[in-house]
């Protein structure tokens, strides 16, 4: 059984507060993980191609290259496996230029080999509201019915991710006020799931 947990959300959902309270929980209740931020990857291997990319333009590079950096990421991400479980942090898709593209097309998956895949989802309202007060952020999509459209494509692309990998989906919400609820929703999983 693979220990790689995909968890996956769109932007503004609150992904990155949770695995940062998810890191705590870990930490306080002496459970082994680690967490991999595929965007922070590939900003890095951007760097080494000579081209030094915000977090938020990297959906703006030719699709061509982005894929072949995806790729690399997800083969120096499946190198940092180990007894404890992994958890990559990811989208299961960006809006590129040429259109929606996978976050985790299939050679990513097969790099990866997801033993879970776990979808973080807010009301679409909290979305469109944390996304329109986020100035740290160059956000595409703020009204509410953008993020409706965004859960949805998340959960198209989960489920041909689950379909391709073999893998089981899980949603956990995070609720405005509830990260650590919604991190140790998530550490429960992720610890079911390894210890099969």
């Amino acid at each position: 059984m693979s220990r790689t947990i995909i968890v996956a959300g769109i932007p503004g959902v609150g992904k990155t507060t949770v695995l940062q309270e998810l890191e705590n929980v870990a930490r306080e209740k002496n459970i082994p993980l680690k967490i991999v931020n595929f965007g922070n990857v590939m900003n890095e291997l951007f760097k080494k191609r000579g081209k030094t990319v915000h977090r938020d333009h990297m959906r703006r590079q030719d699709l061509e290259l982005q894929a072949k950096v995806q790729e690399q990421a997800a083969r120096e991400i499946g190198k940092t496996g180990g007894k404890s479980a992994l958890v990559v942090d990811t989208h299961m898709f960006v809006r590129t230029k040429d259109g929606i593209w996978p976050g985790t097309p299939r050679r990513v998956l097969e790099e990866l080999d997801p033993g879970l895949i776990i979808l973080i989802e807010a009301d679409p309202e909290d979305i469109a509201r944390r996304r329109n007060a986020d100035r740290t952020r160059e956000r595409d999509s703020k009204t509410v019915d953008e993020a409706r459209s965004d859960l949805e494509w998340s959960r198209y692309m989960a489920s041909a991710n689950a379909v391709l990998a073999g893998a089981p989906i899980q949603i956990v919400l995070n609720p405005d006020g509830h990260q650590r609820r919604a991190a140790e929703d998530l550490l429960a999983l992720i610890r079911k799931r390894t210890l099969q």
